[in-house]
């Protein structure tokens, strides 16, 4: 299974978040590309077996709780497009003492849903990374073990 990650990161947290990620995926002996979503072009998105979108909240332009701002031209190219039955997940880094926690992870299942795409598990939210990276990397393998099963099925 060909499995595509897609992320932004500004600090380097949901880089790192994604790298745990595919190394738990790719010990299930399952194919994963990471790419920065500046750097993704559409029909990778078509091409892979599953799709993980990955990123951190932010505050952009006023609004609170949006995906990192390299998404917004990525979302654009896919307006009026679908991917019906192309199996997603869904990782979110925040803060919970914002008012949106983890607000990217909806506006990213609301683009999966766009897509009528499948989240083939629940999405993951990550509160404070770095602040206890190693429950937070406990937590992301969990979640990758859990969606590569899920996905072989």
């Amino acid at each position: 299974m060909n499995i595509l990650l897609v992320y932004a990161t500004n600090s380097g947290g949901t880089q790192l978040a994604s790298q745990i990620v595919q190394e738990h995926l790719m010990s299930q002996n399952l194919q994963v590309t990471m790419k920065e979503v500046r750097d993704t072009q559409p029909e990778e998105l078509t091409d892979a077996d599953a799709v993980i979108l990955a990123s951190s909240t932010w505050d952009y332009e006023g609004l609170e709780g949006q995906p990192h701002p390299d998404y917004r031209p990525f979302m654009e190219l896919f307006k009026g497009k679908k991917i019906t039955g192309k199996k997603f997940a869904v990782l979110g880094l925040g803060d919970s003492s914002y008012t949106y926690f983890c607000g990217a992870v909806n506006h990213l299942e609301q683009f999966v849903k766009d897509l009528e795409g499948i989240l083939a598990v629940d999405s993951l939210k990550i509160d404070g990374f770095y602040l206890d990276q190693q429950t937070n990397s406990e937590k992301l393998a969990s979640w990758a073990d859990n969606l590569g099963k899920t996905l072989v099925k």
